[in-house]
């Protein structure tokens, strides 16, 4: 096993989710993950100096930064958003409770502090660590719902993606002792496998039966990257190429991902949506173009449903389409993104170098909303309001020279 060797710098962050995340900002515990899911595209995309150990946030660090918070010392973005208490996702990016936690303990310090603080905290994790003391008295007394994170699969294949997690049946009986002792708890099916929709509503409902609050659905990615080795070999495994799978049902490339096309994915959406809801259970839509549909601001954790004294961040496009939602007219406005909170301070600095934009290039405008004007017109980033099903440009244009939009389609699809 690998040791946590040291300290690392950006153990906290304000993720690239941003644009449509209600809760953007993230803790690692640690810099990598130990559970080798086959679909997973953070181990490749892990900062190098992670290959030569296994790096740690600082609890010590962590706390103290709460503290100067709490006092009203601000000295970034970040730091705004823990003034404003946006909900935290522990182990946005990597799994908090991994098997090197039994032996450095780094996430329960994490746990102490944000309990210290009353922090509303998200986590999202495969692991059961926690299920035992003193997690489970701290989980107790905190702010937090817990996240579990299944691969939407059958379950006799369930070994071949997720090689290092416990059977769906373990993921259901810790919810129901989580929830018999008053933790909030969600599930999150990530990825779902195309061809086993069937095999995740009934697994959905076995989850609404144990006690979660919220069930989440995100259909599978291909991270380029990993085309090629880790999902050529589990493919072989699975007895079916799954990279032709998707090909095959329509596919289109965001960034460095293959997804899904979206009339692909909607009638889905749709069954599990209105399956949530006859569960009485919130319902979350994973896939970018589909979170709008959510239940509540949260598409992974409905922090708002189940949190209490939480900020949901609200100042980019799914916050102004829900917004617009609210309205008679249903026009999706960049005018509304002034109406919300947003830090002042720089959220470019957490971004990769070549999308910042430098101060003279802002037009007055806060870093962020400088890159949510950047953006709004449509452009190079596939980001903007008409990129959410549902939501297209109109011929408007509003005094500023941004486009006006229209959400009626969507009001109309979460009516029906």
């Amino acid at each position: 096993m690998k040791k946590s060797t040291n300290t690392y710098k950006h153990a906290l962050s304000v993720t690239g989710q941003i644009y449509f995340c209600s809760a953007p900002i993230r803790l690692d515990s640690y810099d990598t993950c130990q559970l080798g899911c086959t679909y997973c595209f953070s181990r490749k995309r892990s900062r190098n100096w992670a290959l030569s150990g296994i790096h740690h946030a600082n609890p010590k660090a962590f706390r103290a930064r709460l503290e100067r918070v709490s006092r009203g010392v601000i000295r970034s973005a970040a730091d705004e958003f823990l003034q404003s208490r946006v909900p935290l996702q522990l182990g946005g990016l990597q799994d908090p409770f991994t098997p090197i936690e039994a032996q450095s303990g780094v996430t329960l310090e994490l746990l102490r502090a944000l309990r210290d603080y009353r922090y509303p905290t998200l986590i999202s994790t495969k692991g059961s660590i926690f299920m035992s003391e003193p997690y489970l008295s701290i989980l107790r007394e905190m702010n937090v719902v817990v996240r579990f994170s299944v691969a939407g699969i059958a379950e006799h294949l369930r070994r071949f993606v997720e090689p290092r997690t416990g059977s769906f049946d373990a993921v259901a009986q810790n919810i129901n002792l989580l929830s018999r002792v008053g933790v909030a708890c969600g599930i999150r099916f990530q990825p779902v496998f195309p061809g086993f929709e069937s095999d995740v509503l009934r697994m959905a409902s076995k989850a609404a039966d144990a006690g979660v609050r919220q069930i989440s659905f995100e259909y599978l990615k291909l991270p380029n990257e990993l085309i090629d080795n880790e999902i050529a070999s589990t493919s072989k495994l699975l007895g079916y190429d799954i990279a032709q799978k998707m090909k095959n049902l329509g596919i289109r490339k965001i960034g460095p991902d293959w997804s899904l096309v979206p009339q692909v994915k909607k009638p889905f959406v749709r069954k599990a949506r209105r399956l949530c809801h006859s569960l009485g259970v919130g319902f979350g839509a994973g896939d970018t173009e589909f979170i709008p549909w959510s239940d509540g601001e949260g598409c992974c954790g409905a922090m708002d449903l189940t949190q209490k004294s939480a900020n949901h961040f609200k100042a980019n496009f799914v916050g102004v389409i829900r917004q617009a939602l609210k309205s008679c007219d249903n026009k999706v406005q960049f005018s509304s993104l002034l109406e919300l909170w947003s830090p002042k301070e720089s959220v470019g600095n957490y971004m990769d170098w070549r999308v910042r934009i430098p101060e003279s290039e802002r037009n007055g405008r806060s870093d962020w909303l400088a890159h949510m004007a950047k953006r709004w017109n449509g452009g190079r980033s596939p980001y903007s309001p008409a990129f959410f099903d549902g939501v297209s440009a109109t011929q408007d244009y509003d005094d500023a020279g941004f486009k006006v939009y229209d959400a009626s389609q969507l009001a109309k699809e979460l009516s029906s």
